[in-house]
This record gives structure tokens, C-alpha cells and sequence, in this order.
């Protein structure tokens, strides 16, 4: 008999219970036979039980009512089952910033919580320096928003906590797009409070945490601006097309050599002067341009680099075959491009942020490119996401990063 203190159950299909043995932790709506009629958005709850036809235990997810992704599994049977959405994230934040500390990065902003790498599928939580900003993308974490401000104001010490709950992952779930200050001291104050200036390595960089892309930065690429910058020689003269506010092209900069700079946005370009600025970084510059007509335009006189990033927005988002073909035909451009333009021994960093162009894919996209070009190339390294950014094994959602690093021969 169950207890009437237990949580509301969904009951899954076959596969779906094959899908949830196998690792994954996503149950979507085809998949699940019955459920509660609300969610935690309208009254209904955060956590459900989920069982198997037969009604045997499989573990607990918070619950969606009519989004297609249904079941985001935050526990597996025999595990002992969460009764409290907000006391689990409570306890999973302190283990998720305990490995964060524990990592020994050089840098005062970063990853708190990764989603479902952290078992806190929903939730993202980064840090800059003494500000946070958190993004829910479920609607059970919708619900819980201002308590998991409070919980992470209070857990990171932060003097305000931003909401970006603004983007198109939003829209999967048909919850409704916001940002705004929702705990701290900034509360009263908005967009100046959201101002923060953080650091990476030796560089410090500003972002404005309600009105920059993502949640401000781009922190999951900060280990490979390091990474990169080691791998570069001393004086290397370097080219960092879509800098956005300058991660890669600031990394370069200290190694003495004279670093080109490219974003097509003007708020980016100013970012990314100021930061160079901020450094006195004077061997820096950056230019508003368009990085396709730019690579083409260096290529065409006759111009080479001993460093060469390439580093663009997302190519490939949402929608059909049509939408990832042309994407996969712009990215090879761009490798073609950098690789003409990379001196014999040099560095091209190519570089992918688009979930749906899977690693394989990512592979063949650059070797062809490569040979168009007619260069022949040492992979040095593959790497994806920093390690604030963790991959959860048997998840290739939670790694979307492609960074491969070639040398050029």
C-alpha cells in the first residue's frame, strides 16, 4: 500500500523504462503512459515517483504536464527518493561548489552547476566573480526561481544574483522568456548591478550579466583560452576571428605577439577594446567585420598567421536536415579559410558550439576542409567544454563544445 505522504507517479512505457535503465535521464512525452494532470506551474508537483508498467520502482524526475520532454530523472530506484525540490538543490549546489573549489581553477568566474552533470536537470548556475546568474529551463525549476536565487545568493556569497531566463530553451518547454535581478543587494538597482568585472588567468574582462549573450560569457571556452595560449609560441602573430569580447585573443595577447581581432558585432568589438584596454594589452586590436568577408579578404592578399582561432556563434540550431547541411558547408568554409591562412607550423583552433553537429561530424568537417585547402595537419588536441562544464558519460547533450586544435604543416 503507498503512503499518502508519497509523491504523485508517472508511469512510463517499455522503451521509456529502457531509456531510464540505460543512463539517460530524459523520458519524453510519448513515452509516458499516464501522469498528473498539473505540473509544479499550475498548482500540480515539482516530483514525481516513476514506475514501469508493472509498477515497479524506477526512481524520481521532476514532472512536465505538457511539455514534450516529460521526466527529468533527479534520483534512480534503489536510490532513496527526494521529496523536496528545493532542499535537493539545496544539498546538490554544496556538492556541485565543493567540486568547483576543488578544481583549482585560475580564474574567479565559472560553471557552479551544469544541469543534469550535477543531478540538477534544469538548472544552470554560474558565478562572476561576486555576482551569479542562474537559468531554470524546466518547468519545475521555473516554479522553484526564487527560491533557488536565495539558496544560491546565500550558498555563493553573491552581492546579486541575475536571471537569464531568456533563451530559446525556453521556448521547448513553452515557458515564457525572462531576465531580470531576482536576489542581492542589486535588487533595486538592475542593470547597473548586473555590471561585474571577472577574471580568467592574468586577464580581467567586464560583462554585463543581463544584456551579453549566454549568462555574460563564454566560461565553458576559459580552459581552452589557456590551453591555447600555452600551445602558441612566444611573439606568435595571431588571428581571432568572432572574439566576442576577446577570451582567446586576450589568452594570445600575453605571449607578446601582435593579435588581430574580429567580432561583426559593434557592442562586442567595444567590449573586447575595453577589455584590451583593461589589460594594457596594446599589441591587441579589434575590428567590427564580418569574419567570412575578413578571411577571405587575408587570403586574397596573401597574409598568414602563427595563430589562427576560429570560434563562431552556434551555425547549426534548431530545425531540419536543409538548416544542418548549410551549416556544415559554412563551418567547412570557415576551417578552409583559417587553414590558408595559417603559417606552416602554425596553430588553427577551429571550434564548434552546436549541439546538433555531433563530434564525428565535427571530424569530417575539418578533415575535408583541410584537404581542400591543401594542407596536411597534426590534431594536437580535441577538446570540448572546460572542466567547470562537466560531460555527463552517456550524455552527449550535456557536451555540446567542439575545440580541436590543429598544427598545420
Amino acid at each position: 500500500m503507498r503512503d499518502r505522504d508519497d509523491p504523485p507517479r508517472a508511469v512510463v512505457s517499455a522503451r521509456g523504462a529502457a531509456r531510464l535503465r540505460a543512463g539517460h535521464p530524459w523520458i519524453y512525452r510519448d513515452d509516458v503512459a499516464r501522469g498528473p494532470a498539473r505540473d509544479a506551474g499550475d498548482g500540480g508537483p515539482s516530483l514525481v515517483a516513476i514506475e514501469d508498467g508493472l509498477g515497479k520502482p524506477l526512481g524520481t524526475a521532476t514532472w512536465a504536464a505538457r511539455a514534450r520532454l516529460a521526466l527529468r530523472v533527479v534520483a534512480r530506484a534503489p536510490e532513496p527518493a527526494p521529496r523536496d525540490l528545493v532542499e535537493l538543490v539545496a544539498a546538490r549546489l554544496d556538492r556541485a561548489l565543493e567540486r568547483r573549489l576543488a578544481m583549482g581553477l585560475d580564474r574567479d568566474a565559472y560553471r557552479v552547476v551544469h544541469a543534469e552533470s550535477d543531478g540538477l536537470p534544469g538548472l544552470v548556475v554560474d558565478r562572476y566573480a561576486d555576482a551569479a546568474v542562474i537559468q531554470t529551463t524546466s518547468v519545475a525549476m521555473s516554479a522553484a526561481r526564487a527560491a533557488v536565487a536565495e539558496l544560491v545568493r546565500a550558498r555563493l556569497d553573491a552581492r546579486v544574483v541575475v536571471c537569464r531566463d531568456d533563451g530559446s530553451a525556453r521556448d521547448f518547454e513553452e515557458l515564457p522568456r525572462f531576465a531580470g535581478v531576482v536576489a542581492g543587494a542589486g535588487a533595486a538597482t538592475g542593470a547597473a548591478a548586473a555590471r561585474v568585472v571577472y577574471r580568467f588567468g592574468e586577464n580581467r574582462l567586464e560583462a554585463d550579466l543581463l544584456g551579453d549573450s549566454k549568462t555574460g560569457g563564454f566560461l565553458d571556452q576559459a580552459d581552452n583560452h589557456a590551453a591555447l595560449a600555452a600551445l602558441a609560441p612566444a611573439g606568435a602573430r595571431a588571428l581571432d576571428a568572432f572574439t566576442y569580447h576577446g577570451g582567446f585573443a586576450l589568452a594570445l595577447a600575453r605571449r607578446g605577439g601582435a593579435v588581430r581581432a574580429v567580432d561583426e558585432s559593434a557592442d562586442a568589438a567595444a567590449r573586447a577594446t575595453a577589455n584590451a584596454r583593461r589589460n594594457g594589452l596594446d599589441n591587441l586590436t579589434v575590428e567590427r567585420a564580418n569574419a567570412f568577408d575578413l578571411l577571405r579578404g587575408l587570403e586574397a592578399r596573401g597574409e598568414s598567421f602563427d595563430v589562427v582561432v576560429l570560434d563562431p556563434p552556434a551555425l547549426a540550431k534548431r530545425g531540419g536536415a536543409g538548416s544542418l547541411a548549410t551549416a556544415a558547408r559554412a563551418y567547412k568554409e570557415l576551417v578552409l579559410r583559417g587553414a590558408r591562412l595559417t603559417r606552416p607550423g602554425g596553430l588553427l583552433c577551429a571550434c564548434s558550439c552546436s549541439g546538433r553537429v555531433s563530434r564525428a561530424q565535427w571530424e569530417e568537417i575539418c578533415a575535408e576542409a583541410l584537404a581542400d585547402a591543401g594542407r596536411a595537419a597534426h590534431v594536437l588536441t580535441r577538446a570540448g567544454a572546460g572542466r567547470d562544464h562537466p560531460e555527463l558519460a552517456g550524455v552527449p547533450e550535456t557536451g555540446h563544445l567542439k575545440v580541436w586544435t590543429f598544427r598545420v604543416l
